[in-house]
């Protein structure tokens, strides 16, 4: 019998319906990656599955190796599935990759065989390969050397075996083949954005790592190191995109607008390629200018999202953003007067910061010209600054629904005020459009 590797991205919707829907792009790159290794390959997007078909389809598949991507709201259905999977699958090897994991490695071994952690490229297939190979699957995993793939943490009759992973530079991954979107219900997810804002995006990644260390961030797989792909490859990527049915894209890199240079040449190219598709990105606040702005409505983005994240310069510094109030005011207008809509990200209630600073923040959401307007509480996310500083919590723990917006620590504010002050300024926010 064929030999598979099984990807599970193990979200489902009817248990935490999301407005923003996005298939797993991390999955559909290591299939890919798979693919290209001639092994055989299926992913199992749980988004539009439920529990019971989910193990259902992976029992029925009788793979020799499941790996499941984990997210930070995800750990417990994904040690759901990993506990069926042990008893109806004894012999198949269980694999956790992702943020969580690689936050917390040593939790998943107790429902995992072994764990990936960071950019598992490259690594993670090569591994799937030497392990089909084996003869005696269970001699390898004992006499296996860890340094041979970095980033691998599993538990060895000696205790456990570690090596650090690592972040691939520009060339290693612009040797990656175009990510494998074949597994994914296109139709489904298409017909849900529609329904809602009459197109139909999908995402895309150009860049890799954020350089800057925002105290409420955590970034355990891509790091700080910044890497840009080669635009050829990008723009046979968006074509690809194209060719499903979609028609704008989420550019959902975190610092897709910081290299300028960069920026300009991928909206020149997309003109002069003829590519027609919109697009919306993250963009930072500080660095933009008018004459970049344009370029990007003119190549077809229409929308960014901003994190301003608060109207008080002193509370901006608490969460160590680099940037101002008023930066972030100029950022809006600058986007604005090119013609495209500004979304913003607003925190408030953050360990540190006082009434006064959070009412500065409700108005500055509504003194400025923005389209969007996101308002939570802090979520402190394993790995962050923030997280070692107000939590305390147990790590197998996650949060099952991503956007319930409450707190997750003792927070000096009362949540039902606060709660209370946000669905006013929301409020406010749709009655003046």
């Amino acid at each position: 019998m064929e030999k598979r590797v099984v990807l599970v991205y193990p979200y489902f919707r009817d248990k935490d319906p999301v407005t923003k829907l996005f298939q797993p792009l991390g999955v559909a790159y290591l299939a890919g990656q798979l693919k290209e290794q001639s092994i055989a390959v299926s992913v199992i997007d749980c988004t539009f599955e439920t529990p019971a078909s989910t193990i259902a389809r992976i029992v029925s598949l009788n793979p020799a190796i499941v790996g499941l991507s984990v997210m930070v709201s995800l750990s417990r259905n994904a040690f759901a599935i990993a506990v069926q999977l042990r008893r109806a699958l004894p012999d198949t090897l269980l694999v956790a990759g992702g943020p969580l994991p690689t936050v917390y490695p040593q939790q998943y071994l107790s429902h995992f065989d072994l764990v990936f952690r960071g950019e598992s490229d490259f690594v993670f297939p090569q591994f799937c390969c030497d392990y089909l190979a084996s003869s005696n699957v269970l001699s390898f995993r004992n006499s296996l050397d860890v340094n041979a793939y970095p980033g691998l943490f599993i538990n060895t009759p000696l205790g456990i075996a570690s090596s650090q992973p690592v972040h691939h530079d520009a060339l290693e991954i612009n040797r990656l083949p175009l990510p494998d979107r074949s597994g994914f219900r296109h139709d489904t997810y298409q017909e849900h954005w529609y329904a809602s804002e009459q197109a139909r995006p999908t995402t895309i990644m150009v860049t890799r790592g954020c350089p800057f260390n925002c105290d409420f961030c955590s970034k355990p797989v891509w790091g700080s190191v910044y890497r840009q792909t080669d635009l050829n490859k990008v723009f046979l990527e968006i074509n690809d995109i194209i060719a499903l049915g979609y028609n704008r894209l989420w550019i959902a890199d975190d610092s897709f607008t910081l290299d300028l240079t960069y920026l300009r040449e991928f909206c020149r190219q997309k003109l002069l390629r003829g590519i027609n598709i919109e697009w919306t990105c993250l963009s930072r606040v500080r660095g933009m200018d008018q004459e970049t702005a344009e370029l990007m409505k003119e190549a077809g983005c229409v929308k960014v999202y901003l994190g301003l994240e608060s109207g008080s310069d002193v509370t901006l510094r608490l969460m160590g953003k680099k940037s101002t109030v008023q930066e972030g005011s100029e950022a809006v207008a600058i986007f604005t007067r090119a013609g495209i809509s500004a979304a913003g990200f607003f925190i408030v209630g953050y360990p540190g910061e006082t009434m006064e600073t959070i009412e500065k923040t409700l108005s500055f959401a509504l003194s400025i010209p923005l389209d969007e307007i996101s308002i939570n509480v802090p979520l402190p996310l394993p790995g962050s600054a923030l997280y070692a500083r107000v939590c305390q919590r147990n790590p197998d723990d996650d949060w099952e629904k991503a956007s319930a917006g409450r707190f997750v620590y003792e927070s000096e504010f009362d949540q039902d005020w606060l709660q209370g002050r946000i669905k006013e300024t929301l409020a406010s926010s749709k009655a003046r459009k």
